[in-house]
């Protein structure tokens, strides 16, 4: 992975990413090319939308998302803006049962998102 060593060069790449979309899908499975494949259904369900901070070292991180599912396994997520689909990510699979919540804080750093 290539690194950016002038800072103002960096936080503006973040910046830039982050403009790209802040609305994001939790998935059972691959979401396939279109991204809506295997959306989780149920309990609550919809998707989330971050507010990205600043950019700040050449990461910028946006609010916690908190998804209300069913008992599960999610193993992937897709990034949105409006209805163009900007994302898929394969993530970590977060197993949740009983029926609870996924919780992530998406970033431009670690691979897109972070479970918590």
């Amino acid at each position: 992975m290539m690194s950016l060593r002038v800072l103002a060069t960096a936080n503006s790449a973040a910046d830039h990413w982050a403009s790209l979309g802040a609305t994001y899908s939790l998935h059972t499975g691959n979401p396939g090319s279109a991204g809506t494949a295997n959306e989780a259904t149920g309990g609550g369900y919809s998707r989330q939308t971050t507010t990205w901070g600043a950019a700040s070292g050449g990461v910028v991180t946006g609010s916690q998302l908190t998804f209300t599912v069913v008992a599960g396994s999610y193993t992937h997520m897709c990034r949105w803006s409006g209805s163009t689909l900007r994302d898929i990510i394969d993530t970590a699979d977060a197993t949740v049962s009983p029926a609870g919540e996924v919780k992530v804080t998406p970033s431009s750093d670690a691979g897109y998102v972070a479970w918590t």
